[in-house]
This record gives C-alpha cells, sequence and structure tokens, in this order.
C-alpha cells in the first residue's frame, strides 16, 4: 500500500506539505492531513486505521489536476470522497479527496 503520502501525492507535479504552508506557493497546490487510529487486541497494536484528507488548492476549477489525484487513489484501489468547495475569504477553490485505509503495523 503506501506509507508515504507526501512523496505518493508529489508524483503529480505540485506542491505539497502536511497540514499547511508557512509561505503557501503559487496555485495549485496540494496540503494533506494523516491522522491514524492505532488497535490491536492481546496487548498489541497490530492495525493502523489511516484517515487521510487531501485538498487541492487552485485559483480556478482544476479538472486536470482533480483528474490526476482520482487517478492515484483509483490506481491503488482505495475508496473515497470527494468535494469542491469556493472558499469565499481566499477567493480560490478547495478540491477535497477523504479516504483511509487499514495497514498492518
Amino acid at each position: 500500500m503506501l506509507t508515504d503520502i507526501k512523496t505518493w501525492l508529489e508524483t503529480i507535479g505540485l506542491k505539497v506539505s502536511e497540514e499547511r504552508f508557512l509561505q503557501p506557493p503559487p496555485l495549485p497546490y496540494i496540503i494533506f492531513r494523516d491522522n491514524d487510529d492505532v488497535s490491536g487486541s492481546d496487548d498489541k497494536n497490530f492495525l493502523n486505521d489511516r484517515n487521510i484528507s487531501v485538498e487541492l488548492y487552485s485559483l480556478n476549477v482544476d479538472k486536470i489536476n482533480e483528474k490526476l489525484i482520482k487517478d492515484l487513489l483509483n490506481e491503488k484501489g482505495i475508496s473515497y470522497k470527494n468535494d469542491r468547495v469556493w472558499i469565499d475569504t481566499e477567493m480560490l477553490f478547495s478540491s477535497i479527496y477523504d479516504f483511509n485505509f487499514v495497514e498492518k503495523l
């Protein structure tokens, strides 16, 4: 599966950062969040349920980069939820891809 989401997303060719950029690069760019739910049994953790959100920020609806993100998710066989929102205060679009998958530790 994929373990380093940043490296994986960078194959699209855009700037990628976890959580935020201190100084955002020119649009478009990607921000992602990666949260873990670790569990197991018999006093041992052996499953990591990763909850990941990928956000593509762009000035206009960016169907080309949206397709590249969808292609990456489809290539890995990852089910996802996709939403696009207009952020009025920033005057830009955010295309959001939420997904999770389980990895063995």
